[in-house]
């Protein structure tokens, strides 16, 4: 029994160091060489602008090889243009040092009517770019409401409910995104009256509605085409003021461009991703002629409800 024992024991220790000799790292590796296309780089584009802009933005770079490791090239006397409708908007936009951008001020905000916007960039060095969007025409919004302790969040706990319902235009395809704030307002002596402004973070648990990066939610009317629909959101219990008659809480609707939704979208799939070794890459949306990145267009609908 006990040379049957040690037989036995000796067979498994050898086949253990079979196995161990047959799982050489080396039997499971791979070199694959993958051969990275050469790469001309080219001017860049970052332009998001809202119909409640009296002064808008640009970011001008270059664009890097995937294994380029040196630093973007911001020129500082590229020519960055905007035209309305074929018409050249206030004049050239300026750069400034301490920002890295370029800026234009406008003398009234670019508003709601559904003109044609064109971007046109040029820099030493480089092809020139343009990109064209239509303003969105803006939906409304028929109702705002918040109701305390009224929701429920994603763990079953109490929350302050808000739902927006707005009313979608019928017969074409309309990207949206959510933004809520609230503004304290105190009178000063003499009359004047300062308001303050803080943002409110909420979520939903509204299929519908995904998230964004610059917008927390972003969606579609592809469920609810020429209906109005209602967004039911909660935020947590302090994220809103109490006891104050001064205090409101206001909704801003946008209505996206198309490239404005994907963009934003792919933008905030791109930086999941970007530390996940399981995720698929992610190309982040562009529409710029010529080079890379976005010109997109917003239109903005507000409403307003008293916080008690």
């Amino acid at each position: 029994m006990i040379t049957k024992v040690i037989i036995i024991k000796i067979t498994i220790l050898s086949f253990s160091l079979f196995l161990l000799a047959g799982c050489d790292s080396d039997r499971f590796s791979q070199v694959v060489e993958v051969e990275i296309p050469e790469h001309e780089s080219r001017l860049v584009l970052n332009a998001r602008f809202s119909s409640l802009d009296t002064g808008v933005t640009a970011l001008v770079a270059n664009s890097l090889g995937i294994l380029d490791t040196s630093a973007y090239d911001i020129p500082e006397d590229a020519a960055v243009r905007l035209f309305r409708d074929g018409e050249w908007v206030g004049g050239d936009f300026f750069f400034l040092p301490d920002k890295l951008k370029y800026f234009l001020s406008l003398d009234e905000p670019l508003g709601t009517a559904p003109r044609l916007y064109r971007m046109e960039v040029s820099a030493p060095g480089y092809e020139p770019i343009s990109a064209e969007q239509v303003m969105p025409v803006p939906a409304s919004i028929q109702s705002l409401r918040v109701e305390r302790d009224g929701a429920i969040d994603g763990e079953g706990r109490r929350a302050d409910g808000i739902e927006v319902q707005l009313n979608d235009p019928a017969d074409e395809e309309n990207y949206y995104a959510l933004a809520f704030f609230y503004e304290i307002s105190e009178g000063q002596p003499g009359g004047d009256t300062i308001t303050y402004s803080n943002p409110v973070y909420a979520s939903t648990l509204d299929q519908v509605v995904q998230y964004g990066y610059h917008y927390e939610q972003v969606f579609t009317d592809k469920s609810f085409n020429g209906s109005s629909y209602t967004v039911s959101l909660y935020t947590y219990q302090g994220a809103l003021p109490e006891g104050q008659g001064n205090a409101r809480l206001v909704a801003r609707l946008y209505t996206l461009s198309r490239d404005a939704f994907l963009y934003d979208l792919s933008l905030r799939q791109y930086y999941d991703a970007l530390d996940n070794p399981f995720a698929e890459p992610v190309t982040v949306h562009s529409n710029i002629e010529g080079g890379y990145g976005i010109f997109a267009l917003s239109s903005v609908a507000e409403e307003s409800v008293v916080l008690d």
